[in-house]
């Protein structure tokens, strides 16, 4: 069974359901993985969508040095 290519919309409900489901910030490695485990693809790679999801305001994202890596997560609603 080969990779799927999720579109745009596809790709942004995908990365809010991994990131809600979570509960905690993740790594972009964390997130690849993910989307490996799954068999999909983000429409561009996985770092620059996570930053257009940023840049848009969807996602929150922020480089740790704790964790020596880009983090995102999702604020909680309400």
């Amino acid at each position: 069974m080969g990779v799927r290519s999720l579109s745009e919309e596809e790709a942004m409900q995908f990365v809010l359901s991994i990131l809600r489901a979570a509960g905690k910030p993740l790594t972009t490695k964390e997130i690849e993985e993910e989307t490996r485990k799954r068999l999909v693809q983000c429409p561009d790679k996985t770092p620059v969508f996570l930053n257009m999801l940023r840049l848009k305001g969807t996602i929150k994202g922020q480089l740790s040095a704790e964790r020596r890596a880009w983090v995102w997560w999702v604020e909680r609603e309400g």
